[in-house]
């Protein structure tokens, strides 16, 4: 039934509304598309080149098959990549069909773990009821962006980490299962690699502390995700080692990124604290400038013409860039010399990036951060905040990365949602069950499976 109303749902999200004609990053990966659809059908050689190493390989290449197979899409592809072209976006309809089935499958996968976690049967119902108000992944399903592919990697790997975390026995295939989800995600974008380092002593400590494993039962449980994780990873690892000389899973990203971030160490430590107001979400620009000085957020805005955000882009980025290629080492340079020698400030301007790139769904992020504090007293009761607790560590530990070496824009987080939800949803139904009790004191109460 929640896979129906999941499908249901979006995919009225999606196809209902007129499509937006794609812009910026949008455009590039319909070039990229609709380069390797064309040379899949005439010219099978030459898709190893195009897919290079710069961008994971699984959403261009999958979105390139469908296109292959489908001429109206390679040409809208084609058509929109060009800058003013007028084209009919009628043609990208079969794309965002099969990108709102993916979509809703993520979302399932997110009802499926919090089914796991929750305290109760109601829980996971308000929960999804929560995640498809936000719109945090329908949002990308009519989008030419890596996203809706990444996210039901992540969102998969999330429903297994829930089955592990609150099942004691011994799931091989759900920790193989878990690595090759998080190496499908890094395949659509590389950061995740860093997830799948993360996890490993993870699900080693946790296999020894909380769920009662021996110390060889729980690396063998490392292992085990190691080798989910490596059975993908590996192939195209020696691709790139084979074809480009790189023995790496991507190339060329790294600093790239990472000097964008650097711009942002520049602010003021008024300008920081302003920060934590100035990116709430949606009405904290507002705010920001009806008590600060303009000085103190000019700054922090997207588009100014001296915003950090321009700063990165512009003449700084050009500067540290260049200095920053001439090294052997590129992102040793940038670390060495950006980031070790001024990590205090580099930490602090972190810590305010990673609260601006956690308010997904905007107000539904917000309300779930706050509600955190709540949502674990009502799990610890019922003996659920542990797991709930390690549940968290994936997408924080993302959040934080993110801002450590990026500008960490909301879009990056979406998978905090999950975490979000849960939080809502476990609020509002102890409300609900305080309430009833109120009213029918005598009234028999809610057992823990949700039913009355």
């Amino acid at each position: 039934m929640a896979l129906g109303v999941c499908l249901v749902v979006v995919l009225a999200q999606a196809l209902i509304p007129d499509f937006r004609r794609p812009v910026a990053d949008s455009m590039q990966y319909a070039d990229i598309i609709a380069t390797l659809a064309d040379q899949i059908r005439h010219d099978p050689g030459r898709v190893n080149g195009t897919l290079g190493t710069f961008f994971g390989p699984a959403y261009p290449l999958l979105a390139a098959l469908l296109a292959a197979f489908d001429g109206s899409l390679a040409a809208a592809l084609a058509c929109v990549a060009k800058d003013g072209a007028v084209c009919d976006l009628g043609g990208l309809t079969s794309l965002f069909a099969v990108q709102g089935i993916v979509v809703a499958l993520t979302v399932f996968f997110c009802f499926l773990a919090i089914r796991r976690l929750a305290a109760d049967g109601w829980t996971p119902w308000v929960a999804l009821a929560v995640l498809l108000a936000s719109k945090s992944f329908v949002n990308y399903a009519s989008l030419i962006l890596t996203e809706t592919v990444a996210f039901f990697f992540v969102a998969l790997f999330a429903w297994l980490f829930a089955r592990f975390l609150t099942d004691p026995a011994r799931r091989s295939l759900v920790l193989i299962g878990m690595g090759a989800a998080l190496a499908g995600a890094t395949l659509t974008r590389p950061s995740y690699l860093y997830l799948v380092y993360f996890m490993v002593p993870v699900i080693v400590l946790w296999g020894r502390a909380g769920a009662g494993y021996s110390w060889r039962a729980a690396a063998v449980a490392g292992m085990s995700f190691v080798l989910g994780a490596a059975a993908i990873l590996g192939p195209w690892w020696l691709r790139n080692y084979l074809s480009f000389d790189l023995p790496a899973i991507s190339g060329g990203y790294g600093p790239r990124v990472l000097v964008e971030r650097l711009a942002y160490n520049a602010m003021t430590w008024k300008e920081w604290g302003v920060s934590f107001i100035y990116w709430l979400p949606d009405f904290g620009d507002g705010l920001a400038s009806s008590l600060f000085s303009e000085d103190l957020w000019k700054r922090l805005t997207w588009y100014g013409d001296d915003s950090f955000y321009m700063m990165g882009r512009g003449p700084f980025f050009q500067e540290v860039y260049k200095a920053a290629q001439a090294q052997p080492n590129a992102l040793g340079f940038l670390l060495r010399e950006y980031v070790w020698a001024d990590l205090g400030k580099h930490l602090a301007v972190t810590v305010a990036l990673a609260a601006r790139g956690q308010w997904v769904g905007k107000y539904i992020g917000l309300v779930g951060f706050m509600m955190l504090p709540v949502c674990l007293w009502l799990l610890r009761r019922r003996g659920k905040a542990l797991p709930f607790l390690m549940f968290c560590l994936p997408p924080y530990f993302m959040v934080g990365l993110y801002a450590f070496v990026s500008v960490n824009v909301v879009r990056y987080n979406e998978p905090l949602i999950a975490v979000f939800a849960l939080s809502i949803a476990t609020v509002l139904v102890d409300i609900v069950r305080r309430g009833l009790r109120a009213i029918k004191p005598n009234a028999k109460p809610m057992t823990k499976d949700g039913t009355i």
